[in-house]
């Protein structure tokens, strides 16, 4: 049976989750800063990592992935990389407040290391899935540059890739990134007859993501 782990939090406000299959792979969700990442090799252990999916560049989901990808030892190691980031500048329009010597633009970041394992990125678009044993990974919206929107904290979390995960004999898992309100409405618009899902992360770390009241609005 596939096992699903929520990592514990060992930077403020990261979100990371890991898959490991029957068959023995493992499936990396963002993972947080480079202090999460020997918790999150710890979970791993010495499996292969068939998937490593990124939903969105802010600094707490994937600064320790741009890390770690700079080691030859952990490149081999991983399949694929799936993700659909904004450009650095789009980012740097959109929340230049959160480009800070101690949180650099992570986009920047992910470009300057992408360039060792180019042809293992997949750029999702909705409607891609992926199988990795009996997992299967139902991309429902990506991000990219959907939305400008002038506020606070906003424009990347609304970038966040959305995908359902399913498997016979499992609960099926719905995972929302940091999704805002505006591209949760989106979602249930488009979307809708896709969603229902037993297990639901919420978006931004709980609050002031899609809304529960999304389907009204």
């Amino acid at each position: 049976m596939a096992k699903l782990t929520m990592l514990t939090e060992h930077s403020p406000f990261m979100m990371g989750f890991v898959f490991v299959t029957e068959k023995d792979n493992a499936v990396i969700i963002d993972g947080g800063r480079p202090a999460d990442m020997p918790y999150l090799f710890e979970l791993v252990g010495n499996r292969k990592i068939a998937a490593w999916i990124l939903t969105h560049p802010h600094f707490d989901h994937i600064s320790g992935f741009n890390e770690v990808m700079r080691d030859p030892e952990v490149r081999e190691r991983v399949g694929k990389v799936y993700c659909h980031f904004p450009s650095v500048d789009f980012v740097l329009k959109c929340e230049p407040q959160f480009v800070t010597p101690e949180a650099p633009c992570s986009v920047r970041d992910f470009e300057a290391v992408r360039v060792l394992f180019s042809d293992e990125v997949n750029v999702v678009e909705p409607g891609d899935t992926l199988d990795v044993d009996e997992l299967h990974f139902a991309f429902r919206c990506a991000g990219g540059e959907r939305y400008y929107l002038p506020k606070p904290n906003l424009a990347v979390n609304e970038s966040s890739i959305v995908f359902r995960v399913t498997a016979e004999g499992h609960r099926s898992v719905l995972f929302l990134g940091d999704l805002g309100p505006e591209g949760g409405r989106e979602l249930l618009r488009t979307q809708k007859e896709a969603l229902p899902s037993d297990i639901v992360q919420m978006a931004h770390h709980g609050p002031s993501g899609v809304s529960e009241g999304a389907d009204k609005a």
